[in-house]
């Protein structure tokens, strides 16, 4: 199966366990909004799911560093951390040499040459990384190590001194790098059998919740919202402005969100800190250009019932022939859950394929739905189009659920 196909079974998996399993999703949306009171309850719970996936050798590793920054000489016999994995990282973090991940076989070896599949790790330009990253991140790194200088040391440094230790600090960090990118293989075959094999109730929710009901967005709103108040300090603003940035280049790239929804969170929020970052983020992304084509037909979109719920839109088309409320066809059955997750060109192109009839252009559809997937409010305003585009999807939601 090509990588494409397993998202759409792992979509369609989630969508059928979130459809018998209601009551434990409510309550994890309860728990989720409970965070931006201050009960971080459920980030406790997705640590330790987090962390029971974690290999013994990856707990060994991160115990000889830590033991490592706090005294060198209490760790030169300890060797567990690195009994598996210590010469092929060492010649990545000293000579330069490249290393080749296969997730799908979760192979591991070095390589001399780039290969298309695969995760390359490399550390020959990591100095020039560190000097061209954000000054987000930045900030956080000057945070650790004024952390390791105030542990270790209550005199001022000198110049050489400090330039030790930021040289230290780059090692440390070349060294957990590489070693934290080849535990990934195993921590994922951990991972997947924890939501797969198991059924793990907290996975199937983080998955839904992130993929189809704009997650990463409700995230950054808390965010943007805790940015706003007085109890956040400039090292917190700057983790909460990289979770933002992560979110929003997460959900446009596998498609969960929009830039229209994104742009309407900016536009709500009272920190000009977070609305910057959303605007930055929004401008750096490049969600269209080289996507391949996405051409999957109805039978592949829709969930439960394929030959019903094709029946189902047969009807509506003969009712609805005006091509402007393919829209609201559209978001009836994202609403129902009875379509996998796809922008309204897909939709569309479906569509059109089944029917011999000429739908029409799609840019008046498109730009409808993208309307009311970034601001589901405008069904309840007053306006004509928005009152008859609510009549016609609530009657057709409950004939789709019917």
């Amino acid at each position: 199966m090509t990588e494409k196909d397993n998202v759409m079974t792992a979509n369609r998996v989630v969508r059928e366990w979130k459809a018998k399993h209601k009551s434990d999703y409510d309550d994890f949306k309860r728990q989720v909004a409970d965070i931006g009171k201050g009960d971080l309850s459920l980030m406790e719970r997705t640590m330790g799911l987090l962390s029971d996936c974690m290999p013994q050798d990856a707990r060994d590793f991160y115990a000889y560093i830590f033991k490592y920054i706090e005294n060198p000489d209490s760790v030169k016999n300890d060797q567990r951390a690195f009994s598996r994995y210590d010469q092929l990282a060492a010649e990545c973090i000293f000579n330069g040499t490249m290393i080749k991940m296969d997730f799908t076989t979760g192979q591991i070896e070095s390589t001399n040459s780039v290969s298309s599949g695969c995760t390359i790790i490399r550390t020959d330009d990591f100095e020039q990384s560190v000097t061209s990253m954000p000054q987000s991140m930045k900030c956080v790194l000057n945070a650790l190590i004024n952390q390791m200088v105030a542990f270790g040391m209550d005199a001022q440094l000198t110049d050489k001194d400090r330039t030790a230790l930021q040289n230290l600090g780059l090692l440390v960090s070349k060294t957990v790098y590489v070693y934290s990118l080849l535990f990934v293989p195993e921590y994922l075959d951990r991972l997947y059998h924890r939501v797969i094999v198991d059924g793990d109730t907290l996975a199937y929710c983080i998955y839904y919740f992130v993929t189809f009901d704009h997650g990463l967005r409700q995230m950054a709103d808390m965010f943007s919202r805790q940015m706003a108040s007085n109890h956040s300090t400039s090292f917190t603003n700057a983790m909460l402005s990289m979770c933002i940035r992560a979110f929003i280049g997460h959900s446009l790239s596998n498609k969960s969100d929009t830039k229209e929804g994104w742009m309407q969170l900016a536009n709500e929020t009272d920190n000009d800190d977070c609305w910057k970052e959303i605007m930055l983020a929004l401008r750096d992304s490049h969600t269209h250009g080289g996507q391949q084509k996405d051409s999957r037909t109805l039978d592949e979109l829709l969930i439960g019932d394929v030959e019903r719920l094709k029946s189902l839109i047969k009807d509506y088309l003969y009712e609805n022939p005006g091509a402007s409320r393919l829209a609201y066809l559209l978001y009836a059955l994202r609403q129902t859950e009875h379509i996998e997750s796809c922008n309204y060109i897909t939709f569309h192109r479906a569509l059109q394929a089944m029917v011999a009839k000429p739908l029409g252009g799609p840019d008046v559809p498109q730009k409808s739905y993208h309307e009311l997937m970034a601001d589901p409010k405008l069904l309840g305003s007053k306006g004509k189009k928005w009152q008859q585009a609510k009549t016609i999807i609530e009657r057709w939601s409950d004939i789709l659920d019917g």
